[in-house]
């Protein structure tokens, strides 16, 4: 889209050479000269407000998506006068710049509205944001994203007990996680104590485990955990890669990603939202 918004100016401006004047267009009496004409004004005087002279809609729609391409400030009137992808791309980037959810709620896309709040959430690190995603796996990975980090600066590991995975399974193992971290954040190994798996609780108390030694685990919950420890702990993305479980490599490049402020491990994740996410987590 945005290439062809490059091509539309560049035919424009070889079309209206002979005044430079900003007020220019109001000596055409062609119509459509004239709405081509406060095109190439408005983004040569990044002025969005001759957009709104235009009188044919869908390039009156080019001119604001021209403009906020060039990173022009955008209210929520002038994203509304969008329509599909550019107003949804407008209302993101409106809710992103001001933390504001409620321009969140007015995108049309699923996906880009979930991913909207989710961004706005981890930011702010409010849990509570993350209920207005849809999907559920994707409303816990908002919220698992930020317990950890408040259980660090509340120096509290009751905020690791609120994690809620899809999987019950894998419930204690992420509580784990977390409860690891902020052990190794705080430097206090006391709460190695509260961790369940042996191998994980062994890793945060001494500082060391050798993967070998997850292959003696039987319980094949237990090796998974032990295996992906192991491989977080080692920050080696290429540990992650041989994990047995998708949801346990995305969950590790994410980790590795964040603990080596490497966003390029995050395009490794499977599920697109994750990957998104991990971008969010990482730069942010």
């Amino acid at each position: 889209m945005r290439k062809q918004l490059l091509l539309l100016l560049v035919f424009l401006s070889g079309c209206i050479l002979e005044n430079r004047s900003p007020d220019r267009c109001y000596h055409l009496w062609d119509p459509s000269q004239k709405d081509n004409c406060l095109v190439l004004v408005a983004v040569e005087t990044k002025n969005m407000s001759k957009c709104d002279e235009i009188t044919v809609s869908s390039l009156s729609e080019k001119c604001y998506a021209l403009l906020i391409g060039a990173d022009l400030p955008v209210n929520s009137s002038t994203c509304a006068k969008l329509s599909g992808n550019l107003m949804d791309e407008c209302f993101g980037r409106l809710a992103a710049s001001s933390n504001d959810t409620s321009m969140c709620m007015r995108i049309n896309s699923s996906y880009q509205r979930d991913s909207c709040l989710s961004g706005i959430a981890i930011a702010m690190e409010r849990p509570e944001i993350c209920d207005g995603i849809s999907l559920n796996i994707s409303r816990n990975t908002c919220k698992n994203q930020i317990y950890p980090n408040l259980a660090i600066q509340n120096r509290d590991t009751a905020f690791c007990k609120l994690i809620v995975t899809d999987n019950p399974e894998s419930q204690q193992d992420a509580v784990d996680r977390c409860v690891f971290s902020v052990a190794e954040e705080l430097n206090d190994t006391t709460l190695c104590n509260q961790i369940v798996n042996p191998f994980s609780k062994d890793l945060c108390k001494t500082g060391s485990i050798d993967p070998a030694l997850c292959n003696q685990i039987t319980e094949s919950q237990g090796k998974q955990a032990c295996l992906y420890v192991a491989a977080v702990y080692s920050k080696n993305p290429d540990a992650c890669k041989n994990l047995p479980s998708a949801s346990l490599r995305d969950s590790c490049y994410t980790q590795v990603a964040k603990d080596t402020n490497n966003p390029t491990l995050c395009t490794y994740i499977a599920t697109e939202l994750l990957r998104d996410q991990c971008m969010q987590i990482v730069k942010g």
